[in-house]
């Protein structure tokens, strides 16, 4: 299967830096991404380009391993990382300035593991958006000031 996208975004009502410096920080990430069942091995600094960690998935009831690392990190702009193992996938977060608050951007590539499209008779599009579309909500409800 080819390498599949999805998007959310939303409006926070908190400065760019501190959305971003939340999400840039890998110790944050079981709060707010529901699948997410752990993070170990954390190498380099909690945030920015270069840290590596080792990660958890639990998808469908099925648990996926693997390892990812930032790609970059702009304060106040942007912040991607990569997983590999399991769940191939590239997140990508943006923030810009909007009113008092700020406007947050994911776009998420994957390639879904074929362990799961074996169970699934489709619908692997509309559960992956409806993951993202959670940590969207979960991201302004912990950062909404």
């Amino acid at each position: 299967m080819s390498l599949q996208q999805v998007t959310a975004s939303a409006s926070i009502n908190n400065t760019p830096d501190a959305v971003l410096g939340y999400i840039a920080d890998v110790r944050n990430r079981t709060f707010y991404l529901p699948s997410l069942k752990s993070i170990t091995n954390v190498q380099g600094g909690p945030a920015g380009a270069g840290t590596t960690w080792n990660w958890i998935w639990v998808l469908f009831g099925l648990e996926f391993v693997g390892s990812a690392r930032s790609l970059g990190y702009k304060p106040g702009q942007s912040y991607s990382f990569k997983t590999e193992g399991s769940i191939e996938s590239t997140w990508t977060y943006t923030v810009a300035p909007e009113g008092k608050g700020t406007h947050l951007s994911i776009r998420v590539e994957y390639q879904p593991p074929s362990s799961i499209l074996g169970r699934l008779k489709g619908g692997t599009q509309a559960s992956h958006q409806a993951e993202v579309d959670l940590v969207i909500h979960n991201l302004k409800t912990i950062l909404d000031q």
